[in-house]
């Protein structure tokens, strides 16, 4: 009896260091090769929605000032708001239930945000949600937080340095994690389809790469 205990100990450990060892991997692709998908990934389904090159499939937008949409730039294999003006980059397909991973990198104290299932015109934070990516909201509604409706746990935006976010939007039900830790866990029914999109605030430039998506089928 005492062996087979001792066995069954062993497999589970065994298992998770393989599965550790697995995740470790994907990072490190990951890091070393931004804007591209594994094998695994591209039998999964996923997509990229970033080309690293240029912004093909994305549309600049207006927010607060008409007139302007935060000239967007793609530099060094990423998307770049460099804070001269207001606006918002949306993509041009429309998602319903997904998963979505990107990379953000911005100082400590930078205003933007991740728009899901926002609608092209009118304010993007109404039509859709505003997924928070600052630490300093009056409200509360800081990182990883749908502004205005469901507030995240605490959480620290590694500044000047990727932080990478992992989003599920599937039916009412919305997880997200910031660098492998869950900030929300959370329904709401209020929005179901949408696009994508980045928001830029003036004297806040943030940097954006290695944005892939997969569709959840039901």
């Amino acid at each position: 009896m005492r062996g087979k205990k001792e066995d069954t100990l062993v497999k589970p450990y065994k298992m998770t260091r393989t599965v550790f060892a697995l995740l470790l991997a994907a990072a490190a692709a990951s890091a070393q090769n931004p804007n591209s998908l594994t094998p695994a990934e591209k039998s999964a389904g996923w997509r990229l929605l970033f080309n690293g090159r240029d912004l093909t499939g994305w549309e600049a937008r207006s927010t607060s000032k008409p007139g302007a949409n935060g000239d967007w730039k793609v530099e060094n294999g990423a998307i770049s708001c460099p804070g001269t003006s207001p606006g918002w980059l949306s993509t041009n397909d429309s998602f319903s239930n997904f998963h979505l991973k990107l990379q953000f990198r911005g100082a400590e104290k930078v205003n933007s945000g991740v728009f899901l299932r926002s609608q092209k015109e009118g304010q993007p934070h109404v039509t859709g949600f505003e997924l928070q990516i600052w630490n300093y909201q009056p409200a509360g509604y800081n990182t990883g937080s749908l502004v205005g409706a469901v507030k995240a746990s605490p959480a620290k935006i590694l500044g000047d340095q990727w932080n990478d976010y992992d989003i599920t939007a599937d039916g009412n039900h919305y997880v997200v994690l910031l660098n492998g830790s869950t900030l929300l866990d959370t329904r709401n029914p209020t929005h179901n389809s949408g696009v994508i999109g980045f928001q830029c605030q003036p004297d806040n430039p943030i940097e954006f790469r290695d944005i892939r998506i997969v569709s959840l089928q039901h």
